[in-house]
């Protein structure tokens, strides 16, 4: 069976994601930062990690660079809808959403996801990763 491991610190998108998964058959396990990911891939392993970018101690973008050169055969999807701000809150220099996941994509994710997102575009691209 499949091992796909959420790493994200919303608890309510990780049981989603998570929920989502199992009921597409698929074996889950969830991390709340990159620090606990990593320390979780170590230990029982994940054929896909499915990681957010904007997270404490350890953000997803450092996940992603570790999960590359210590796990290169691990798959990874990089989801992200941080940085979006609306014109009121608008910070000069402040980073998108999309110079996220380019970041990501640059650093070896295989696929990214912009949140939100639907159920089925997840699990097509989960679906098409662990198959390749």
């Amino acid at each position: 069976m499949t091992r796909i491991m959420i790493i994200d610190d919303d608890e309510a998108m990780r049981d989603v994601l998570a929920e989502i998964l199992k009921r597409d058959g698929f074996e889950v396990c969830v991390a709340g930062d990159g620090v606990e990911g990593l320390e979780l891939l170590r230990e029982s392993g994940a054929d896909l990690v499915i990681t957010d970018v904007i997270m404490p101690r350890k953000n997803g973008i450092d996940t992603v660079r570790e999960i590359r050169a210590n796990f290169p055969d691990t798959r990874i999807i990089v989801i992200s809808g941080g940085g979006n701000i609306t014109p009121m809150d608008y910070e000069p220099g402040a980073i998108k959403t999309a110079a996220y996941l380019a970041l990501a994509s640059d650093t070896g994710a295989d696929v990214t996801l912009t949140k939100p997102f639907e159920r089925n575009e997840l699990i097509k691209a989960v679906r098409e990763l662990v198959q390749a």
